[in-house]
């Protein structure tokens, strides 16, 4: 008896299985991605680069920015180049450290945001003071009320400021920083909120201030500090140490909006994410009024894994002198995680409502030597795609460092990003279960092939 056509049918069966978990796809055919978006380029120029938007950065499945090609009407890809992202932020990075000078007044002043300042010295001490003789003579008792920084010598835009201050213990601390030419007229920079849980921790929030390049030159910078309540809050404050850039690009990060995740609790919400792009940043916004809650972040790419660290901050919405402040966005190491955990300090109440929830992403630039004819397809996701990117160099001949930045810009045609916050759960990975199916069926496959061979090998050899 020929037993080959039921071998060769189990094994076709057993192939047929493998394929539908991992089906084969051709990256170079437009219809193996998930998403097509119109992409418009300028007229005569065969060179031309392209901004990626937030649409592709949440649909990209291979690292690398791997599954990303440009198709023309033919069907056919454009040679790319991927820019590095260092020449987006070209920039010259220095750090000024600036011994503060204490701002004097009464100590019923609870807010000094309008208030002109004058400068004296004592005893070899530069001292500032409000400049309010009426208030002085009805309250001689002084007390620190915030910091001036000479900032006049400072060319180049300061785009950061890290504080050098004690901070009282559980107490939120608003910090505003506002800039002056003459130390009567203020304009405000930014506010930031820091929070230290008990005496000898870390003080939780940005490390550092960011601020939008500001030109600080011949000018002075104030700080000044308020606790939630708008009361002077015991601070000091000794130095503060400013980042200054020199050539700033204005390319700024793209963003996309979460769907509101589940809570699993008040202190613990996850999500996964549908895509292989680094996220640079998350905006957590909480529901509610006056909310402050120290939190911490996790990730890790697997259900099977251990939850990873990645960053500790406070995120808050606070209103403060009719204000409505919020905090930054927690900046997150450069890893690719597929999923999400967010832990509340269970020494607060905790979220009370799923937050808002803003992606950021780090701008990401490509190069592509336009041929064919319109019209243009920008297409992303593509799992395990292989890497299509050309040296730069070999697009443009005698290349300079970020020469790519003066090509011309194309255009996408696309609508907002919106990130399905599905679900993350403990145990086994959906690819790990149909990778154990598949090896289960074959198993049984194999088995029954034997047990029929056997069955024909054990009848009688007259039979």
């Amino acid at each position: 008896m020929n037993y080959f056509p039921m071998r060769a049918a189990i094994c076709a069966c057993v192939l047929a299985v493998s394929g539908a978990a991992w089906p084969a796809a051709d990256p170079n055919n437009t219809q193996s991605y998930a998403l097509h978006l119109p992409l418009t380029f300028n007229a005569d120029a065969p060179l031309q680069r392209l901004i990626l938007p937030a649409q592709v950065m949440v649909n990209m499945q291979s690292g690398g920015m791997r599954d990303l090609r440009i198709f023309n009407a033919q069907g056919q890809p454009l040679a790319l180049a991927l820019s590095d992202s260092a020449s987006l932020r070209q920039t010259e990075n220095r750090k000024i450290e600036l011994k503060s000078s204490p701002i004097m007044g009464s100590a019923d002043v609870t807010d000094i945001s309008a208030s002109s300042l004058r400068i004296e010295e004592q005893q070899g001490r530069r001292i500032v003071q409000i400049d309010s003789s009426a208030a002085d003579a009805g309250a001689p008792r002084k007390k620190v009320l915030g910091a001036l920084l000479d900032t006049r010598a400072i060319a180049d835009p300061v785009v950061a400021l890290a504080l050098d201050v004690d901070l009282p213990d559980a107490q939120p601390v608003t910090f505003d920083l506002q800039a002056s030419k003459d130390l009567k007229d203020w304009r405000s920079l930014t506010q930031a909120v820091l929070y230290r849980a008990a005496a000898g921790a870390s003080a939780l929030g940005a490390d550092h201030i960011e601020l939008p390049a500001v030109n600080l030159e011949d000018q002075y910078l104030r700080v000044i500090w308020t606790d939630a309540a708008r009361k002077t809050a015991p601070v000091v404050m000794r130095s503060a140490t400013l980042t200054t850039a020199r050539g700033v690009n204005s390319i700024a990060r793209v963003s996309a909006a979460l769907a509101r995740p589940l809570l699993n609790n008040p202190y613990e919400l996850r999500f996964s994410l549908p895509f292989a792009t680094p996220v640079a940043a998350l905006k957590i916004k909480p529901a509610g009024d006056n909310v402050l809650l120290p939190v911490r972040v996790l990730g890790r790419n697997d259900p099977s894994q251990p939850w990873s660290m990645m960053a500790a901050s406070v995120v808050y919405k606070l209103q403060s002198a009719g204000k409505l402040q919020t905090s930054a966005a927690i900046e997150l190491p450069p890893t690719a995680f597929r999923e999400i955990k967010i832990e509340a300090d269970k020494k607060t109440p905790g979220f009370s409502a799923p937050p808002e929830i803003i992606l950021e992403f780090e701008p990401v630039q490509v190069v592509a030597l336009v041929n064919g004819a319109a019209p243009y397809t920008l297409a992303a996701g593509l799992a395990n795609a292989a890497n299509p990117y050309l040296p730069v160099q070999s697009l443009m001949p005698d290349y300079r460092a970020a020469q790519e930045n003066g090509l011309p810009l194309a255009t996408v045609d696309g609508a907002a990003a919106l990130v399905p916050a599905t679900a993350s759960r403990d145990g086994m990975p959906t690819r790990s279960i149909i990778l154990w199916a598949v090896l289960l069926l074959a198993a049984l496959a194999l088995g029954a092939m034997a047990w029929v061979l056997f069955k024909q090998n054990s009848k009688p050899s007259g039979e």
